[in-house]
């Protein structure tokens, strides 16, 4: 059977070694269309067949197939890709909201994607079904760690590992070893850390290699091994430009090593030069994104602090107040209650009322 256009043009752009960022160069359209071009949900018409077919050299190609019938999809697929844009919705709201109120909606289709697959008859549905309920799974595993409870993350982890291999999908196993080198990373255990993300790093997939080497560079950072983190780092800025994309972590950040650099660079007490990485890095996330510009906003004002700026850090953490208290992020509660031990030792006139609604925060 012939390729479709949306599997065609995916083909042929990682073929070419251009990511969905690369291709806006290109074409005259953004990365989210792009992505929806490539998941068959942006029917093709001529004009797109034009230009994607000549960004692509696909010499006619990519035009042939904008004119061939478009295949019916089966009830079983849109029900799959009906969860499919149930996963991003979900996603969206943990953007904005806290884990708890996406667990509520979340969870449940954990458990009927995985009864929905063992009952398929149809083998390709039921791996579908098992690869979808591993996303589900493993998206659930961070609201769970986002919440506080690293059992019910560790857990949830482990299904989704399950859940992809059943697939056929083996790739996200060393993803659960860097989800298990960021608990550790937040439990402030170096040394697990850092062996979590190497046994990670001998995964054959690129992207995981990548974010593996981040984990790897923060956990030596939190040892102090300054020398080893930074090589870590200019492993993973080398790896994070061959990946055109990954399906598993952080979909807000432009610049994921620049950020992580940032962050290691703060626990290696390089303050200044985190805040300078981070004034850049932290208004390129999309203000839609709450979770993430909360986590490493505050990240921003603690490098700021540290850094001697005490006043502008506690302006910072001002205004990101009513964010912090929308998305009831443990991990973010972790800076902020470092912030507030900091703040009660420096003692300054401008941290008095932001210290005090730390607090009703921190023991709400």
């Amino acid at each position: 059977m012939s390729p479709t256009f949306a599997q065609e043009v995916r083909r042929l752009r990682n073929e070419r070694g251009l990511s969905l960022k690369q291709m806006t160069d290109l074409v005259p359209y953004s990365k989210g269309h792009l992505s929806k071009i490539e998941n068959g949900q942006a029917p093709p018409n001529p004009e797109m067949a034009k230009v994607l077919d000549s960004a692509l050299h696909a010499q006619g190609a990519l035009i042939e197939l904008a004119d061939a019938p478009a295949r019916p999809i089966p009830s079983d697929h849109a029900a799959l890709l009906t969860y499919d844009s149930m996963f991003h919705h979900h996603r969206a709201l943990g953007h904005r909201l806290s884990p708890e109120v996406v667990l509520v909606s979340l969870r449940p289709q954990v458990d009927a994607l995985s009864d929905l697959a063992r009952s398929a008859r149809d083998p390709g549905l039921s791996r579908g079904l098992w690869l979808m309920a591993s996303r589900f799974a493993e998206y659930a595993g961070w609201m769970e760690q986002e919440r506080g409870d690293d059992a019910s993350a560790a857990e949830l982890t482990r299904l989704a590992v399950q859940y992809a291999a059943k697939g056929g999908d083996l790739e996200l196993e060393a993803w659960s070893l860097v989800r298990a080198a960021e608990l550790a990373l937040y439990k402030g255990d170096a040394r697990q850390t850092v062996d979590y993300a190497r046994r990670a790093g001998k995964s054959r997939s690129t992207a995981v290699q990548a974010v593996a080497a981040q984990r790897e560079a923060q956990g030596y950072a939190l040892a102090g091994a300054g020398v080893r983190c930074e090589e870590a780092l200019d492993r993973a800025d080398e790896l994070q430009r061959t990946v055109s994309e990954s399906r598993y972590g952080t979909t807000s950040l432009v610049d994921q090593v620049a950020v992580v650099r940032a962050w290691a660079f703060h626990d290696l007490g390089r303050h200044a030069e985190a805040a300078e990485i981070l004034d850049v890095q932290v208004p390129l996330i999309a203000p839609t994104a709450l979770r993430a510009r909360t986590r490493f906003g505050l990240r921003r004002a603690l490098a700021h602090a540290e850094a001697g700026e005490v006043g502008h850090a506690c302006e910072l953490v001002a205004g990101m107040l009513d964010d912090i208290r929308q998305v009831q992020s443990a991990t973010v509660h972790i800076d902020l209650t470092a912030f507030s031990k900091l703040l009660s030792r420096l003692r300054p006139a401008a941290g008095r009322e932001v210290s005090g609604e730390i607090k009703e925060i921190l023991f709400a």
